[in-house]
């Protein structure tokens, strides 16, 4: 994203270069980061539905959320409204509407300096939304695993289908929707359904017989019954989908694609409904090739060597901050540093920029993320402690006590996503915007324990840990 918003800044998207098409769909970078929080935040909800086990507890689930992004974006926006903005601001209600991440309801709220902040609103939105469609998903029913799977992975494609049609609903011509329906959570229920899907086959239980269709497709099976969806999908589609050199083709195949006027104007022009949907849909697939071979059975190789070198590592750990900061260090080359907006040097101000974001970006992470996440641990373990001493004090009095579900020594069999992102040995950060490695160890333990033989009586819920990031 500062490339792309640097691109458009310095005058470059609207040019005639070379990579100006490509670079001012370098938003595809939203599709993906939408995609992949729908996956690490759903994975926990899928694997419990899944598996038959008690749902994640939401209230801890929306308290992680909060600390893991409120925090920082505070801190920005302190600073954004303060010193570009304060003339707008003549009442308590205007400072609250961003503070609260409700600038996309309202008109000209996106406030200088801070523009990018409406996917972090949508963000927001889309967490709230998340434990209602787990709740919906769950009420979907099926008497074996793979039933609720597949109804799982139905209900994935339901948000997809309601994504494009909420896009063709707001940009259509006689649309009674506002403006800024375009920015409401809705539009963009098909880029978190991608990552819902995603996470519900990632979470698809092992040990069952596949279908007699993809069985007699693939060719390939044990004869076992011990393949999942995936082993058992055909292999040309396995290719085309898990294999990362080819994903990853495909996915600037289509980027190129999407450059050309096909998929609506490069600037800030509203787009028309057929330009809205082709944009949609490419993005769409864009970002499925780009996460699935992360999650595929293939993710090892390459995708691990890639993610896991220090620098990859470093930048994931403060990539949060960097989306933060990156438009306020881009308005102080503009406004400070002499610089023309829509008349400069792309390299130059990207240069500029990254200087100046990423030693804000590093502070943040270690002055106030770190210290956040520090915190949350600290009451998690609060939390836990009280509840295993109410545990032990009923064990002692005589009172049946359900038996706690440890982490299971069996593999899992799936890997989870965090461990193929970023394998590292400091358990104390977050990793990514879209989630960090406490969010996707909850999956982790879900995935050891739901993936044992199925038991009628599972007890309490497993110590799940922190559900978030």
């Amino acid at each position: 994203m500062v490339v792309h918003h640097v691109s458009f800044l310095s005058g470059l998207t609207n040019s005639f270069a070379r990579l100006a098409g490509v670079l001012a769909r370098l938003d595809v970078g939203v599709a993906i980061f939408f995609a992949l929080s729908g996956f690490l935040l759903y994975r926990p909800f899928a694997l419990a539905a899944i598996h038959g086990q008690p749902q994640p507890p939401v209230r801890r689930y929306l308290w992680h959320r909060a600390l893991r992004i409120l925090p920082g974006y505070w801190a920005m926006a302190a600073v954004a409204l303060t010193w570009l903005n304060i003339e707008y601001l003549r009442s308590v209600w205007d400072w609250a509407i961003p503070f609260l991440l409700a600038q996309i309801y309202q008109p000209l709220r996106l406030p200088v300096g801070m523009e990018q902040t409406w996917s972090l609103a949508t963000e927001a939105s889309f967490y709230l939304a998340l434990p209602v469609i787990a709740v919906i998903a769950r009420r979907m029913g099926g008497r074996t695993p793979l039933q609720r799977a597949r109804r799982h992975l139905t209900l994935g494609v339901v948000l997809v289908l309601t994504g494009l049609t909420w896009n063709a609903y707001a940009h259509g011509p006689d649309s009674p929707l506002p403006g800024l329906a375009v920015l409401w959570l809705p539009a963009f229920l098909d880029w978190f359904g991608v990552g819902i899907m995603l996470a519900v086959l990632a979470s698809w239980p092992a040990n069952r017989s596949p279908s007699a269709f993809l069985g007699g497709l693939a060719g390939s099976g044990t004869g076992r019954g011990d393949e999942d969806l995936w082993s058992a999908t055909p292999r040309g589609l396995r290719i085309f989908t898990f294999a990362p050199g080819t994903s990853w083709l495909i996915a600037g195949a289509l980027l190129w694609i999407a450059s050309t006027p096909i998929a609506g104007p490069r600037g800030v022009d509203p787009a028309t409904m057929v330009e809205s949907l082709v944009e949609h849909l490419v993005f769409l697939l864009v970002a499925w090739c780009v996460i699935a071979p992360l999650v595929g059975p293939g993710s090892g190789g390459v995708p691990r060597a890639l993610l896991g070198q220090p620098v990859i590592r470093f930048l994931g750990r403060i990539s949060y901050g960097i989306f933060l900061w990156h438009l306020l260090a881009i308005e102080v080359c503009i406004r400070l540093l002499g610089f023309t907006r829509m008349n400069s040097s792309f390299w130059v101000l990207l240069v500029l920029t990254l200087a100046l974001t990423i030693p804000v970006a590093t502070a943040t992470y270690y002055v106030i993320e770190r210290p956040t996440q520090r915190l949350r641990r600290v009451l998690a373990r609060r939390h836990d402690r009280r509840r295993s001493g109410t545990v032990e004090a009923g064990a002692l009095i005589g009172a049946p006590v359900p038996a706690l579900q440890g982490a299971a020594s069996g593999p899992a069999a799936q890997p989870a996503l965090a461990a193929r992102l970023v394998p590292s040995a400091d358990p104390t950060g977050p990793q990514h915007e879209g989630g960090d490695r406490d969010e996707e160890q909850a999956g982790r333990e879900h995935d050891e324990q739901v993936r044992q033989p199925f038991r009628p009586d599972p007890g309490q819920p497993p110590p799940l840990g922190p559900v978030g990031g």
